[in-house]
C-alpha cells in the first residue's frame, strides 16, 4: 500500500526527528528519539545503536510506533530518562504516545548489523538498520509536522551570521566551525531548498 506521509511533512529519503516507541513482552513500554526515514510506497528505515531498549524491544516483537510529534518535553524525556505511562495511550499490546499529532505502526521486514567499519561514527558502538512496512498510519492532528533538524541548523546559522560579522579571532573560528558542522548535517538530511539556502549563508560567510 502506498501511504502519502507528505501529510505530515515527510518526504522520500530526508531524515526526521520522530519519538519511537516500544513494547517488550512483560508489557513495559519505552520511547526514544530516532531518526526515521521513509523509502516510499509503504517502506521506512531507521537506524538504532547497539544496547538500547529500543532495539531489544523490536527484536523480540518485530514491531514499533513512530510517533510525529514536537512537543520537547517529550523528546527530551524520552532521551534521557524513561518518559511515565501517563504519556501513553491504554492500549496494552502497542505504546503509542497519547498526545502524538500523528503516528505509524511499523513491521519489522528486517534487522542489519553495521560495524563501525562498515558505518564510520565516532564510536566503537555497532548500529542497526532496520527496514520495515507502514502497517498503520494515523493522522490526529492535521497541522503537525515532521521535524527535521536541518531547518534547526539553517537558523542557528543563520543567527551565527550576524554575531560572525562583528568578532574576530577565537570567536570567529568557533562561528565558521559551527557553520560547518550546520552545512554538514544540512546535506545529510534536508531538502533541496535548505540545501540551497545554507550554500547562500556559507558564501556570505566567506565575503566578511
Amino acid at each position: 500500500m502506498k501511504y502519502d506521509l507528505s501529510k505530515v511533512g515527510i518526504h522520500m529519503n530526508l531524515q526526521y526527528e520522530c519519538i519511537t516507541t516500544t513494547i517488550n513482552s512483560k508489557k513495559e513500554k519505552n520511547s526514544a528519539a530516532f531518526a526515521f526515514i521513509y523509502l516510499g510506497e509503504d517502506k521506512v528505515m531507521c537506524r538504532i545503536f547497539e544496547g538500547s531498549k529500543s532495539l531489544k524491544n523490536i527484536q523480540e516483537t518485530g514491531q514499533y510506533v513512530v510517533n510525529v510529534t514536537q512537543d520537547p518535553i517529550i523528546f527530551t524525556k524520552s532521551t534521557i530518562d524513561r518518559l511515565p505511562d501517563e504519556y501513553y495511550t491504554d492500549d496494552e499490546d502497542i505504546a503509542i504516545l497519547k498526545d502524538a499529532g500523528s503516528y505509524m505502526v511499523i513491521d519489522v521486514d528486517d534487522i542489519e548489523m553495521k560495524t563501525p567499519e562498515d558505518f564510520p561514527i565516532k564510536n566503537d558502538t555497532n548500529i542497526y538498520f532496520i527496514n520495515g512496512t507502514i502497517k498503520d498510519f494515523v493522522i490526529n492532528d492535521e497541522s503537525i509536522k515532521a521535524f527535521n533538524r536541518g531547518f534547526s541548523a539553517l537558523i542557528e546559522s543563520l543567527v551565527n551570521c550576524s554575531r560572525y560579522k562583528i568578532v574576530d579571532g577565537e570567536k570567529r573560528q568557533y562561528y565558521k566551525g559551527r557553520l560547518e558542522e550546520n552545512k554538514r548535517i544540512i546535506e545529510k538530511v534536508s531538502d533541496e531548498n535548505t540545501q540551497e539556502a545554507m550554500d547562500i549563508l556559507a558564501e556570505e560567510y566567506e565575503k566578511n
